[in-house]
């Protein structure tokens, strides 16, 4: 027999404690937004002053922990979106762009530059790597929004 629970309280108690788990885990989202915006900024300018000044060279390390921390934001994200906890909105297109146009721009100075700088294989590698992260979050969407309208 199951409880009688028409007057709404347990229903409504359980709406706020969900409420609240969700809270919760939004401000973890965005935390781990925070530390991959400073990581991004940080990656990205390590790559200009190795592509302006070659012997500051870090290697592949710095870019797998940067690619690493970018994946795992994604996957929070992504797994938050599936079970309906949605955060801010957050625009990554904008990160491919950066990404893409710092490369472009690598490679025009070194086309311009006869060559004295060249973009490192790790830029590369991060830019096509964030393309890759984009590409299947947009897919993960794509799939939730074709689920929910199928309700």
């Amino acid at each position: 027999m199951k409880p009688n629970v028409s007057n709404g309280h347990a229903v409504s108690a359980i709406k706020r404690l969900s409420a609240a788990r969700a809270a919760r885990n939004i401000v973890g989202l965005n935390s781990i937004y925070l530390l991959t915006l400073i990581v991004t900024i940080a990656t990205l300018a390590m790559f200009w002053i190795e592509f302006l000044f070659p012997k500051y060279h870090v290697g592949l390390t710095r870019s797998f922990v940067y690619y690493s921390l970018l994946t795992f934001y994604v996957v929070c994200k992504e797994a938050y979106r599936w079970v309906g906890w949605h955060g801010e909105k957050r625009v990554g297109a904008v990160w491919v762009l950066i990404w893409w146009t710092s490369t472009f721009l690598m490679e025009v100075i070194s086309f311009l530059g006869q060559e004295r700088f060249t973009p490192l294989e790790e830029q590369y590698l991060v830019t096509v790597a964030v393309s890759v992260n984009f590409l299947l979050s947009r897919l993960s969407r794509c799939l939730y929004e074709r689920r929910l309208s199928r309700r």
